[in-house]
């Protein structure tokens, strides 16, 4: 006979079971986890947490080894004792990854819940079972879903609705005493923030970032009107009362754990893009009243180039395309049966508005793969071969003490031999792969010589990073008779780098490789001094995108890295920056530029950068004048300045002249 005070979890790791478990500790239970073999230290962390949580209070923690994909779990007599002495057990383990493929939700959503009422049987076990589904049973539902509902002839236009709906369905004709909890989104902690993992709607913080970074707060954006949410649910609410639920008598079998008033789509969007300092969003413009649109909707979605397109676009934003089928924003969820057991307890769902920015901080502060740049890069760059042009010093080698850091073979090319062995046996002695390829790119035949090397000598690259380059800071009046300034200008930053691409094509190709485009935020908004400068950076611009639009479907990623001032070797000579204080250090400019790659980013810029593009497309005229008056309060040479207020209260501003 099972006691009251005993209690299995499987799935007591992650993120709802770490919650649940605090939770029956802090009621004096005594709680065994089931454990996967070696999780003492992949989960090690977590398990500290929960031993001290057990530590102090009256309940007492143990494990035994188990895994839902071997038959009864792999239990050993231990386990099956446990599980005998179990008043309660709670199956939490489950795969909730929505860009897990069928074979992989099946085996561990379905036939792990089957070996789990295998073992429990096998074990005797006459407690209850609290099997924790998910509110995706429900899969394209379109109105109310009650806890009362179960097959309602709903499509499941996803595996995980699929899975999470037949492993309910196990449990209803196991015989046993259950209670199934079927929880909506979960995030993280309404009072901390604390979560595990990206997932659910944290894929579009993201997208939510980059356009709080692009546009200012007081910014209004147009969007469609989108009938519907998607409920979200904190898990110090799911926790609580599960915990609560469980230890109480109820006559009901189903609980709903969701947001009770869930905000629309558009309104939850907004109070994230809030937290983040982002525009507001309105007016909402209703697309499905156009002539047509619905029906023509409906016959694009079908095509492949338009598939394409919208993982392309969706890509760009940070969000899975796949979690768009699991995405259903037209039902809603009725939670009577979770209200009436919850009466009096003083557990209740908090408001999305109160604690939105409590888990965008925590993203911003724990989760952003931003600011996880050392694993993102070895997972992306161990074993790659990464070619980086112009890397015997500045931006160039420290991309290429970045890349070798993170396991990369590093070629490194440059003109000086002398520089460019240092910077090769520096890397070595702090353990990386880098190898030395000297060239002068503005000689076509040394690039095609020094493809010829890298294909016979490493076989191919992975990633080519296009960063040497030649600067002139000269008024086009001052070059009327200095052509050869835009022949040698282009030769290094424009034909060397399209040279090199043509002959290591193939390669790339083959690898599926990324081209890295180090360019200037003069593209972006060209202004004065650097006419020689900026044409070859933005022909270069314009190639990756051709580029990319060619070979997108062969794997070929172009990635524009548009850099502000970097404090480097190539600004030292120009005096009027001397002061500045808003440069660049080459390492930040370096991991701009190793971003692009590692996320396959189109385009990376600075919060500025995104703005002045936008304002130099939004009104080029005004912007040309801006420039224009700039330029004649710092004029170059002994010419004197025609706004000598305006210069001063820039140069106070940032150091130096801004052009």
């Amino acid at each position: 006979m099972g006691s009251a005070t005993h209690v299995f979890v499987t799935g007591g790791t992650g993120l709802i079971g770490r919650a649940l478990v605090e939770r029956l500790l802090r009621r004096g239970l005594h709680v065994t986890l089931m454990l996967r073999s070696g999780s003492d230290e992949r989960r090690k962390d977590e398990l500290d947490d929960l031993a001290r949580a057990a530590a102090d209070t009256n309940g007492s923690l143990s494990g035994v080894t188990g895994d839902l994909c071997t038959p009864d779990l792999g239990l050993a007599d231990a386990g099956l004792t446990a599980l005998a002495k179990a008043g309660h057990c709670f199956h939490l383990a489950a795969l909730y990854d929505i860009d897990a493929d069928s074979d992989a939700l099946e085996k561990s959503n379905v036939e792990g819940t089957k070996q789990l009422l295998s073992a429990l049987r096998k074990a005797r076990f006459d407690g209850t079972l609290h099997h924790v589904s998910s509110v995706a049973v429900a899969g394209d539902y379109s109105e109310t879903f009650t806890e009362d509902m179960f097959e309602e002839d709903q499509g499941l236009p996803h595996p995980y609705h699929r899975s999470k709906l037949e492993s309910e369905t196990l449990v209803r004709a196991s015989g046993l005493d259950y209670r199934i909890y079927r929880p909506s989104g979960v995030v993280g902690d309404s009072k901390t923030g604390a979560m595990d993992r990206i997932d659910g709607v944290y894929f579009s913080f993201a997208a939510i970032k980059k356009l709080a970074y692009a546009l200012p707060g007081w910014a209004r954006v147009p969007v469609p009107r989108i009938r519907g949410g998607f409920n979200l649910v904190p898990v110090d609410y799911v926790a609580d009362a599960m915990a609560h639920i469980a230890l109480h008598d109820s006559d009901a079998r189903v609980f709903h754990l969701v947001d009770p008033r869930p905000p629309s789509l558009v309104k939850m969007t907004q109070m994230f893009l809030a937290a983040a300092g982002g525009p507001r969003l309105g007016p909402a413009l209703d697309l499905a009243k156009l002539p047509g649109m619905k029906k023509t909707g409906a016959m694009l979605s079908m095509l492949p180039s338009v598939r394409e397109l919208r993982d392309a676009f969706l890509s760009d934003l940070g969000l899975p395309s796949s979690g768009l089928r699991a995405m259903n924003t037209k039902v809603r969820f009725d939670d009577a049966n979770t209200q009436a057991a919850l009466a009096g307890s003083g557990i209740e769902c908090p408001p999305l508005e109160s604690y939105a920015k409590t888990l965008y901080r925590y993203y911003d502060d724990h989760l952003d793969p931003m600011k996880q740049r050392p694993v993102r890069y070895r997972r992306a760059l161990t074993a790659k071969v990464v070619l980086v042009t112009g890397a015997s010093r500045g931006i160039g080698l420290a991309v290429a003490q970045s890349a070798a850091e993170a396991g990369a073979k590093v070629l490194l090319v440059a003109r000086d031999a002398a520089k460019l062995d240092a910077a090769v046996a520096g890397i070595r002695a702090t353990g990386g792969e880098a190898y030395a390829h000297a060239a002068d790119l503005s000689s076509f035949e040394e690039v095609d010589a020094l493809a010829e090397a890298v294909l016979t000598q490493h076989g191919g690259v992975d990633v080519l990073i296009h960063n040497a380059a030649r600067s002139i800071r000269r008024p086009v009046v001052a070059s009327m008779d200095r052509f050869h300034d835009y022949e040698r200008t282009m030769a290094l930053n424009y034909f060397a780098p399209v040279r090199l691409t043509l002959r290591l094509l193939p390669s790339l190709i083959e690898r599926s490789g990324t081209i890295s485009h180090v360019l200037t935020m003069g593209v972006l908004i060209p202004g004065p001094y650097f006419a020689a400068y900026l044409a070859t950076k933005s022909a270069l611009d314009a190639f990756g995108d051709s580029l990319m639009s060619e070979l997108q479907h062969e794997g070929i990623h172009v990635s524009s890295v548009y850099l502000p001032l970097v404090k480097t070797e190539m600004m030292a000579p120009v005096e009027e920056y001397a002061g500045r204080r808003d440069v660049m250090t080459p390492r930040r400019a370096a991991a701009m530029i190793l971003d692009g790659v590692v996320d396959r980013r189109r385009r990376v810029m600075t919060p500025a950068g995104a703005y002045f593009a936008f304002s130099n497309r939004i009104a080029p005229a005004t912007t040309s004048r801006v420039l224009n008056l700039i330029e004649r309060a710092f004029p170059v040479g002994d010419a004197p300045s025609e706004f000598p207020i305006e210069r001063a209260f820039i140069t106070n501003a940032i150091g130096g002249s801004p052009i």
